[in-house]
């Protein structure tokens, strides 16, 4: 909000209205701020979040976009779009209910120019200390402009924007792909995903989904269009990077949706077809998994931790929301599974390890972003949205943060226990039982499976010998000066508990009013003053006219000064307008500052997949009190 402009009038008749009118703008002001206070944000008033991107650097886990729940969500069911940069610090812990979790950091810079986007994917480069942000779809209507490289620098906390791709044609921008970025390679990739108005600029025809997959080289600035395993079309499933086979290692891509007839039909793409890339020989492979195969899905998150001898590379997958056929008694999965390589097994880990056993339908949720942290230690969960119940995230006050211990409860590799408090000082990553017990060896590795248990497809011999190698990844150098700022005090440094809050929304409504009350007295205290002053200027120039006036009759030959002329004028870096008078200034005024208001839009419902789903989608969790399952294993 631009600061209200006072303007003065040197008349004697018309300067009391108009500064009482300055008083009453100030005050109209004060109520803005108090709005602006207490406008709410994801930090002190979650809900949940959902359709985020997320990537990790230097043990911080930033999260961009998608969509926020706040309080009072299970009763306005409002949607809003999340406007803020925010991190959690995965070396600061804070008091969040009786526990210590990741402190919550939402003061990063992103102003109006960076699009707010949901179902895009963040390209971390942690040797340059950035990250890129490529598709997803506009929170706010259409796209608005051109798709541009747009990248997010950590260490000076801005934005660099890059221009657009140099690729002809240009991508066709997606949203809800697959992408994983590789800081050990420099390089990020996308594959599928929906084509729509809302994700790329110029679009004309309907929402469809994509068959285009697209790689990016960081230090060079280089988007490629490279091979796709097919000609069918592929959305909302998920991809990992995992260190194997030649120089650039290997994408695993999994699940989501397909379209396999050539037409407008859209099948599950199912979760024992696992596809392979082969990043240096620009190829696919295609193999059949075996094991506890998990439902048809999509909309669910994946990441991979490996043995600590690279024996075997567990990719951790997550929820997500049900895919028929066939039908399932739910909507969406609260799960978690293990598809464990070379061997291409899948393992169920939860709820009851390699059993059949569900949990209730609210549980299940999608959307979520799942990264492994710590060096691979605890695969961690960010939010989600829920398809039975409009409650908060179980894990409401410490903003929806859930954690996973890969090797088990702290990593002992003989526990069972999964869901667990996270815990920033293990940084050590072991093979848990359920792996182990399947494919061999024990908690440091020594797989002894390492071909799927019916031998690898046929044709995949090239798959094989990729699998079998263990490559020495070159050192990449920064292509920039690499520098650590001085770290300054944050305004998060020591935040409250919810259940002991700082200050309400009453006290600080209060606050705001009791300003808006002084505000008035030092208006008026400036009013006393200010008509003493007018007094004493009309006492002169009285003096002055009869002065004037006697030394007329008296023959003197003089005159007065004319009235001061008033210039209007724009001062375009100030943003404002003011008022310019002649060599003699009116008293300084008694200036209110303004809080602008933050950016936040809000719409009460999101677009359907118009072309597969008609239900109710982002919905809800369940409350704290339930936060223990029917099992007594904590919430995820």
């Amino acid at each position: 909000m631009n600061v209200l402009a006072e303007h003065r009038v040197r008349s004697t008749s018309t300067e009391c209205p108009q500064l009482w009118l300055s008083i009453l703008k100030k005050a109209l002001l004060a109520l803005f701020a108090v709005h602006s206070v207490t406008a709410k944000n994801p930090r002190d008033n979650f809900c949940r979040r959902f359709a985020h991107q997320t990537t990790v650097i230097d043990d911080k886990l930033y999260i961009d976009g998608g969509w926020v729940n706040f309080d009072g969500f299970a009763q306005d069911h409002l949607n809003s779009s999340n406007t803020w940069l925010a991190y959690h610090d995965l070396n600061k812990t804070v008091n969040r209910g009786g526990e210590l979790w990741p402190d919550l950091n939402i003061s990063l810079n992103k102003n109006d120019s960076i699009p707010t986007v949901h179902g895009g994917v963040l390209w971390g480069d942690d040797v340059n200390k950035r990250f890129y942000l490529y598709g997803g779809e506009w929170n706010l209507g259409y796209s608005q402009e051109p798709y541009h490289i747009l990248s997010y620098d950590i260490l000076y906390d801005k934005w660099d924007d890059f221009g657009t791709p140099n690729l002809k044609p240009p991508p066709n921008i997606a949203s809800y792909g697959a992408g994983v970025g590789v800081s050990q390679t420099g390089m990020g990739y996308y594959y599928g995903g929906w084509i729509s108005n809302a994700s790329m600029s110029g679009w004309t025809q309907p929402r469809k989904m994509s068959s285009s997959f697209y790689t990016y080289a960081y230090d060079t600035n280089t988007f490629t269009q490279a091979a796709v395993p097919d000609k069918s079309p592929r959305a909302e499933g998920a991809m990992v990077w995992i260190p194997v086979g030649d120089y650039l290692g290997i994408i695993v891509y999994m699940g989501g949706m397909v379209m396999p007839y050539g037409n407008d039909t859209v099948a599950p793409q199912p979760l024992d077809e696992i596809f392979v890339f082969d990043a240096a020989g620009n190829s696919w492979s295609k193999q059949k998994a075996t094991g506890q195969i998990p439902q048809n899905r999509r909309q669910f998150c994946i990441d991979v931790a490996w043995a600590p001898d690279k024996s075997s590379f567990n990719i951790y997958l997550w929820g997500g929301l049900s895919m028929p056929p066939p039908v399932v008694n739910t909507t969406s999965f609260a799960d978690v599974y293990i598809l464990t390589l070379p061997s291409f097994t899948w393992v169920k880990v939860y709820p009851d390890h390699h059993g059949n056993a569900t949990l209730p339908p609210e549980y299940g949720h999608y959307s979520s972003s799942c990264n492994m942290i710590k060096s691979m230690s605890q695969f961690y969960v960010i939010g989600g949205t829920y398809s039975d119940t409009d409650a908060c995230d179980l894990a409401y006050i410490p903003w929806a943060q859930h954690n996973l211990w890969t090797g088990t409860l702290n990593n002992a590799g003989d526990n069972d226990t999964y869901w667990a408090l996270y815990n920033p000082n293990v940084t050590s990553n072991v093979v848990p039982i359920d792996v182990y017990s399947v494919v061999g060896g024990n908690k440091e590795g020594g797989a002894t499976l390492k071909s799927p248990k019916d031998g690898f497809d046929v044709g995949n011999r090239p798959l094989m010998d990729q699998l079998g190698k263990r490559p020495s990844f070159p050192q990449r150098t920064p292509t920039r000066e690499i520098t650590v700022p001085t770290p300054t005090p944050s305004k998060t440094d020591t935040p409250q508990d919810p259940s002991d809050p700082a200050l309400s929304t009453g006290a600080i409504v209060g606050i705001a009013i009791g300003s808006v009350v002084g505000l008035t007295l030092v208006a008026f205290v400036c009013f006393s003053i200010r008509r003493k002053i007018v007094r004493r200027r009309e006492a002169r120039r009285q003096s002055q006219v009869t002065q004037v006036s006697y030394s007329g009759y008296s023959g003197y030959s003089g005159s007065t000064a004319g009235a001061m002329s008033t210039i209007l004028s724009r001062h375009a870096s100030m943003g404002r307008w003011t008022m310019r008078s002649g060599p003699e200034s009116p008293p300084p005024p008694c200036e209110l500052p303004t809080q602008p208001d933050r950016d936040m839009a809000v719409i009460s419902e999101l677009p359907q997949d118009r072309m597969y789903h008609g239900e109710r989608e982002y919905e809800g969790m369940d409350t704290k009190e339930d936060a223990v399952h029917p099992d007594g294993v904590p919430s995820p």
